[in-house]
């Protein structure tokens, strides 16, 4: 009996002792889920971004480069859009009226997009025959403002019709002559063409006057 009672004291004991042979875990403590980072690709969020496209464009992009002399031939023709848009402000501030202040109003409003549209090919404001051209123009200005009334109308319409006669000339004899690049030639002579147009008005308006 006695035997028998020892035999299964040593039994628990070993079966005890087997079960103390793995250490229970810490208060808290769970098995790591985490990937080895060494092993896991990046996430799409985690890739380096792509370099951004150069957006960065030239101020000239898109318009035509004029030569040398064709820059020199728009900065002649630009000197005229200034004084035509010059004088036809002086016209509406010294008052006149009528078909003459129509007359000015066009010609401030389409010289000025025909300046608009030159500076786009990089006139040379600096070219002799500019500067000709503008000192040209503030004389007559300057001669204009001393005139009042219906001397200044008068006035006026006579110097339109010189300029613009003038105007067709240079076009004709050194502006378009010029022109080698076909984009300058179109609108040198799409120029002329209301030169011209504004010429016809100026001569219909010396008709109406006394």
């Amino acid at each position: 009996m006695k035997r028998t009672l020892v035999s299964v004291s040593m039994l628990a004991c070993i079966t005890a002792l087997a079960g103390c042979g793995e250490p229970a875990p810490l208060s808290g403590e769970t098995a790591s889920t985490q990937p080895d980072p060494a092993t896991t690709p990046p996430s799409a969020d985690s890739a380096a971004a792509p370099p951004m496209p150069d957006t960065a464009t030239s101020a000239d992009a898109g318009a035509t480069a004029a030569t040398s002399e064709e820059k020199g031939a728009l900065g002649v023709l630009n000197a005229i859009n200034e004084h035509e848009i010059a004088v036809g402000t002086q016209a509406i501030e010294k008052g006149v009226s009528g078909e003459i202040a129509d007359y000015a109003r066009l010609m401030i409003k389409e010289h000025t997009e025909n300046r608009d549209k030159t500076t786009t090919f990089g006139p040379d404001a600096h070219d002799k025959d500019a500067v000709i051209q503008k000192d040209k123009g503030s004389a007559e200005l300057a001669s204009l403002d001393k005139l009042n009334g219906d001397s200044y109308s008068k006035a006026y319409v006579d110097a339109m019709i010189k300029g613009h006669t003038d105007a067709l000339t240079t076009l004709d004899s050194k502006l378009i002559p010029k022109a080698t690049t076909q984009e300058v030639k179109d609108h040198l002579t799409a120029t002329r063409e209301h030169v011209a147009n504004h010429l016809e008005r100026a001569k219909s308006l010396g008709k109406q006057s006394p």
